[in-house]
């Protein structure tokens, strides 16, 4: 079992990465500045961005002692969420995209989860925002899940999808985890991780967050992108076998449903080439 939160509002760290997102960082900061639930500290962590990013932060929440700017050479995505990790002083966390937005419930409700059901994770639906629609995901009702039911969601990427995002953690749950560096999908190996120490988790109903599908982000290039992807889904598999062998099918499945995406591209590339 893990500790309990005793206070009615703990602290929230929010670990927010900013890298080329000037078109997107003032909305974002603003959403979250706007939430109801305003007990949290910002770990802004500025990844050498070249552009205006700096400038907008100061100029948009500057003023606002909860926001904490935090400059690096660059990185990469996952050395600056452990920098984060390694900042954060709240009982709990959660992980917010600079070019994405919340709703301003979406603290109110994570955390609301973890403290009236004594959940170690809670979880809020999103939507899957393009240039000129969306994808709503998220559960028709609210439940709270055992560790193997919330991992059986999470590894086959079904609803609970394998995103650090839109979930707020107790702290405690990160001990001695941290994302691995050099990597794409580095969620895929690490989250998996974290519920392993979960005991159980909340899972909203309600749409809070909402992830901006940006063409040329990092989860759009096709760069080895799909080779990338079965490998974390095969480490995801080693990590959570010793514990739930039964899972073996669904890795199974991740790694034939990888391997189509890799056929795909290249007859793809070959028709193109064709043209």
């Amino acid at each position: 079992m893990t500790d309990k939160i005793n206070s009615p509002t703990p602290l929230v760290s929010i670990i927010l990465p900013i890298y080329k997102v000037e078109d997107y960082l003032e909305e974002c900061l603003i959403s979250i500045q706007n939430q109801t639930y305003d007990h949290f500290e910002v770990i802004a962590i500025n990844d050498a961005s070249p552009d205006r990013c700096v400038e907008i932060f100061e100029n948009t929440v500057g003023q606002d002692s909860r926001f904490k700017l935090f400059s690096q050479k660059n990185g990469g995505i996952s050395k600056v969420r452990n920098l984060g990790l390694n900042l954060a002083e709240g009982e709990l966390l959660t992980f917010v995209d600079s070019d994405d937005t919340l709703e301003k419930e979406y603290l109110e409700e994570l955390v609301r989860g973890i403290l009236q059901y004594d959940c170690d994770i809670s979880i809020v639906g999103h939507s899957m925002d393009f240039s000129n629609f969306s994808i709503p995901i998220h559960f028709k009702r609210p439940q709270i899940m055992d560790q193997k039911k919330a991992l059986s969601f999470l590894v086959r990427d079904m609803m609970i999808l394998n995103y650090s995002w839109g979930k707020c953690y107790k702290k405690e749950m990160w001990k001695k985890i941290s994302f691995p560096l050099g990597i794409i999908y580095e969620d895929v190996e690490t989250l998996c991780k974290v519920f392993l120490n979960a005991h159980s988790v909340y899972v909203s109903h309600q749409i809070l967050y909402h992830y901006r599908i940006r063409q040329g982000s990092l989860t759009q290039q096709k760069n080895e992108r799909n080779y990338q992807l079965k490998r974390a889904y095969l480490n995801q598999l080693r990590t959570v076998y010793p514990k739930y062998p039964e899972f073996i099918k669904y890795g199974v499945f991740n790694q034939i449903r990888v391997d189509l995406m890799i056929a795909y591209d290249k007859l793809m590339i070959l028709t193109n080439k064709k043209k």
